[in-house]
């Protein structure tokens, strides 16, 4: 509370708590009484002694920066305290490792010493002094939602050492946010494999990562994560100082700058953009992963470059109840030596291991695994750097073409679904490569359930591939690792480039449930099941646009509105409850067939309202109107037969007999 005597001057309780190695969490001087923050009831009085004498008082000005104090004192109570007369206005401060982030500065706690400020790095060179430095390790970068719901930035190392404390992470676009779970798990890869599906298994078990194996792996490349060292800045080429740097807006995709239309963005490339260390680092990495291709600044001549390997198509997230889980669920079996996962050699690591800087020029290679996969260098990169410590901001940036990847994408990425590409028959076209399943701005992802969720038992010819996570996940819960009855949820994420593909027209995310009991199927049948409701979906939108084609063509109404965005959105969420429905008869031995019969009658009342809606709001009139009743009956009539086609179709595929009060 405030200081009568001067408003300025605020003081703060706070419960110190710690993270224990088994994941429950304890006070600070006792670790043998746990401490459950929701818990409703007051804490009974051993507690509360307990919590008590794991208490201290900030105070601002002080011994902490007043920002650091005032950051901790608009956190909420927590559950726990809030009826208790001792502890209703103490807030908590939660240590992983000893250390927690808040108010834009990493606090340290030590039994001697108490709660300080994480000490500076040890001084630079003296060539080096006064340059800007920023540890992507130890500095909060990484936006998370806690499983407390609050949204808050940590380092790197914090974000993998408490990941079982963490929801997820939320990034200010889809595409950064996919970027950088690429980039931890590269870093977990690299620190604990897990090279067998033993200690896979160990660490799923496990409450939190085990501290140790992080720490050694990060403290040998320590040097590496400084986004502005002078010699190897973070996943940027430091021998781009010859060029003269652009504005800080290149680095962010809405923004307005050179050919970059303003769909996101009220800025002009006029304007003076400068990024804070923790946005710049960002979207460095997002850049790296899904920067559009086209015309770049050339290092010499070369001013071509492909679009960084992600926009190829969608990036596919297991996501579990915490980051420790999304991680785990996502992280391949990964023994480099033994060539695993797929196409990774012994000689894999990521760009922070290379031994010496990227060269400025750019090249053309295969991916030497996983990893390098995972960070791929698609530009050069360098930031320019204004000020020097926490006041460090990015004020410009040199951007040239990078590393071309040579590689068959299908054989490589194993966080993508594949298809082969069908002519205008809808046969598959045999002799096609396998393509990226993307995400389209209005049909959900939904629509690609077939090739995101089941194995493709025709492995001569085939015609489709789920992603390698998802394999692994089903091998995983048939030996016994993952219950069958678990529905996970499938994030995927993109975006939509122009014709071109050298401006971004829109970012992209969507989810579908991911039922293990389909993961593990190995029935061409299922496949048939999802593949005709899939169907009766594309037929009964066929039908809504023939309507309106048909409407438009004879009375050449261009005032007619769009009927598609009437129908497609409202889509996604009964498919998903037919998907996890389907799951349950799988894993149960019932029937699927009461899951199809409510998925073909959500798409009959969906077209219908879809119809209702989009005719309420035409200007017909007279013989229009009368024309607009003749479409509507070619309509019902179409969708009518697509309907019944749909229910004779799942009549061979369905299993058992059904339920009798189905």
């Amino acid at each position: 509370m405030n200081s009568p005597d001067d408003e300025d001057v605020v003081f703060v309780d706070v419960v110190l708590l710690r993270v224990a190695p088994d994941g429950h969490t304890i006070a600070v001087g006792d670790d043998d009484v746990v401490i459950d923050l929701t818990a409703s009831d007051p804490p009974p009085a051993h507690t509360l002694q307990t919590l008590l004498d794991a208490s201290v008082q900030l105070a601002a000005p002080g011994e902490l920066p007043s920002a650091v104090v005032r950051a901790i004192a608009a956190t909420p109570v927590p559950q726990l305290f809030r009826r208790c007369p001792w502890l209703h206005k103490h807030r908590v401060l939660l240590l992983a490792q000893d250390r927690c982030a808040v108010g834009g500065s990493v606090l340290v706690y030590h039994d001697q010493r108490g709660l300080h400020l994480e000490e500076a790095a040890p001084a630079p060179p003296a060539d080096e002094v006064g340059a800007a430095s920023f540890d992507l390790l130890s500095r909060p970068w990484i936006p998370v939602v806690g499983l407390d719901g609050q949204a808050r930035l940590m380092g790197l190392e914090d974000v993998i050492a408490a990941a079982h404390t963490i929801r997820r992470l939320a990034a200010e676009t889809p595409t950064m946010t996919a970027a950088l779970h690429r980039l931890l798990l590269a870093v977990f890869h690299r620190a604990y494999g897990p090279p067998s599906e033993a200690d896979w298994g160990r660490l799923w078990a496990a409450k939190q990562f085990p501290a140790d194996a992080l720490r050694t792996y990060l403290d040998r490349h320590r040097h590496r994560f400084d986004l502005f060292h002078p010699r190897l800045p973070f996943m940027q080429c430091a021998d781009l100082v010859t060029l003269a740097p652009a504005t800080a807006a290149k680095l962010v995709s809405y923004r307005a700058v050179g050919n970059n239309v303003t769909l996101f963005d009220h800025t002009t490339s006029a304007d003076q953009v400068t990024l804070s260390a923790p946005e710049a680092a960002r979207w460095l990495v997002a850049l790296q992963a899904f920067d559009p291709g086209g015309m770049k600044t050339p290092y010499e001549k070369d001013k071509s470059s492909e679009r960084a390997p992600c926009n190829w198509f969608g990036v596919v997230l297991v996501e579990g109840s915490t980051l420790k889980e999304t991680l785990l669920l996502n992280a391949l079996i990964y023994r480099p030596e033994g060539e695993k996962p797929a196409m990774t050699t012994p000689q894999d690591a990521p760009v922070w291991e290379q031994e010496a800087g990227p060269s400025p020029r750019p090249d053309k290679r295969t991916a030497r695994g996983w990893t390098d996969l995972l960070t791929w260098p698609s530009r050069r990169v360098l930031l320019s750097a204004a000020g020097s410590g926490q006041d460090t901001l990015v004020d410009g940036v040199v951007i040239t073409p990078g590393t071309r990847l040579d590689a068959r994408l299908a054989d490589e990425e194993m966080m993508a679904a594949f298809r082969k590409p069908r002519d205008a028959k809808g046969r598959f076209k045999r002799d096609a490569p396998l393509l990226g399943v993307r995400l389209h701005p209005l049909r959900g992802i939904w629509r690609h359930s077939v090739e995101l969720l089941l194995t493709d038992l025709w492995e001569e010819g085939k015609n489709r591939q789920r992603p390698g996570t998802l394999d692994q996940i089903a091998d995983l819960a048939e030996r016994r690792y993952l219950p069958d009855d678990t529905v996970y949820t499938l994030r995927v994420f993109g975006q939509r480039l122009d014709a071109k593909a050298s401006v971004v027209e829109t970012w992209l995310e969507e989810e579908i449930p991911a039922p293990v009991a389909l993961l593990r199927a190995r029935d061409e049948s299922l496949g048939a099941i999802i593949g005709c409701a899939i169907t009766l979906a594309d037929e009964a939108g066929s039908a809504l646009r023939a309507l309106r084609s048909g409407y438009h063509h004879e009375f050449r109404d261009n005032s007619v509105a769009d009927i598609d965005g009437l129908y497609w959105p409202r889509l996604s969420q009964p498919f998903g409850t037919f998907l996890i429905e389907v799951g349950d008869a799988r894993n149960a031995g019932r029937s699927e067939a009461p899951a199809t019969r409510a998925w073909g009658r959500h798409v009959t009342e969906l077209a219908l309202v879809a119809v209702a809606r989009w005719v309420a709001g035409s200007p017909a009139e007279g013989r229009a109107m009368a024309a607009l009743g003749k479409h509507h009956g070619l309509f019902r009539t179409r969708l009518t037969v697509a309907e019944h086609r749909f229910h004779a179709q799942l009549a061979a595929y369905c299993n058992g007999a059904e339920d009798t009060d189905a």
